[in-house]
């Protein structure tokens, strides 16, 4: 199948461009991973060369399965969003998965300069750099609008001020009130 293929030759051309990341997938030849992407299931297995292949595998040794929260994040958070992810399996795998995932750095310019040329593969880099840089600046701004919007104006939420003062008056009610009670228990077994 087509995206079987695609998402291997992306997979292994990221492990090209990132040292030592065919070298720590080595030691787990032969173990079978799972991405269930919602819509497909694509399952790979290491190879002894430390890429991944198309396999058919009925119970894979590690699964992952991307979430609406990593959804949501990945245009903005970029690798650091794959901790939303839920993994499970063989957990010295997964660690593997993990630190040579978080290792991963496609490198576009070079991927484009014997298409384009080096100096035009360097400034598209770059211009796509800093538009993906303005991106994450402009929704991490509307979110802190947002948020100071409904707490500031329409008072739909309280202001962390706010909470932290009100759960300290009910500390010091909740206080009295035990005091009260020792008082009453006290003027009671002394009329007794």
């Amino acid at each position: 199948m087509i995206p079987e293929a695609l998402i291997e030759r992306s997979l292994n051309h990221l492990l090209r461009q990132s040292p030592g990341a065919t070298e720590a997938l080595q030691r787990h030849s032969g173990c079978s991973v799972r991405f269930d992407l919602l819509i497909a299931q694509v399952d790979y297995r290491i190879a002894d060369d430390g890429y991944f292949s198309e396999a058919a595998v009925d119970t894979p040794d590690a699964v992952i399965r991307p979430t609406p929260a990593l959804l949501a994040r990945l245009p903005f958070f970029g690798r650091d969003a794959w901790r939303f992810a839920d993994y499970s399996g063989d957990s010295a795998l997964l660690a593997t998965l993990d630190r040579v995932f978080k290792q991963l750095n496609w490198d576009a310019e070079a991927d484009l300069a014997p298409v384009i040329g080096d100096i035009p593969a360097h400034r598209l880099n770059a211009f796509g750099r800093d538009a993906l840089a303005g991106l994450a600046r402009t929704a991490a701004a509307l979110g802190h609008t947002a948020s100071e919007y409904v707490v500031e104006e329409t008072e739909m939420m309280a202001r962390r001020v706010d909470i932290a003062r009100f759960n300290r008056e009910v500390d010091t009610l909740s206080d009295d009130a035990a005091r009260l009670e020792a008082r009453l228990r006290l003027l009671e077994t002394g009329i007794k």
